[in-house]
């Protein structure tokens, strides 16, 4: 089953994701969009465990992907603690302008009236 893209929906597609393409990249983007949605209608075929009704496939990787992160409890991540890589007054040295303890920047906001 061929899905054709019109030139107007690719359009309006990069346009809703305020995109700029060319004329070139919109005919390349015509033939890309077909594929992705083939890809997806075949995985629309393949079958279910009678468990899950609809269109639960998402919910089954889902539940994979879970169990699979449960199974294995080892954290990657290192352990948020608190470091001064720098020390305060190296720190205020380098600032270009600062007042006490303060570094001075520039406003962003006008000042109030």
């Amino acid at each position: 089953m061929a899905t054709e893209f019109s030139r107007e929906t690719v359009k309006r597609i990069a346009e809703l994701g305020r995109l700029y393409l060319t004329e070139e990249e919109i005919s390349t983007y015509q033939a890309e969009l077909a594929k992705i949605l083939e890809a997806f209608n075949a995985l629309a075929q393949l079958p279910l465990p009678e468990d899950f009704a609809g269109d639960a496939r998402s919910a089954l990787v889902m539940a994979k992907a879970v169990e699979k992160a449960e199974s294995d409890s080892i954290s990657r991540l290192r352990p948020d603690e608190a470091n001064n890589s720098i020390a305060t007054q190296v720190f205020l040295n380098q600032a270009p302008e600062r007042e006490g303890v303060f570094v001075k920047v520039p406003a962003i906001l006008a000042p109030s009236t």
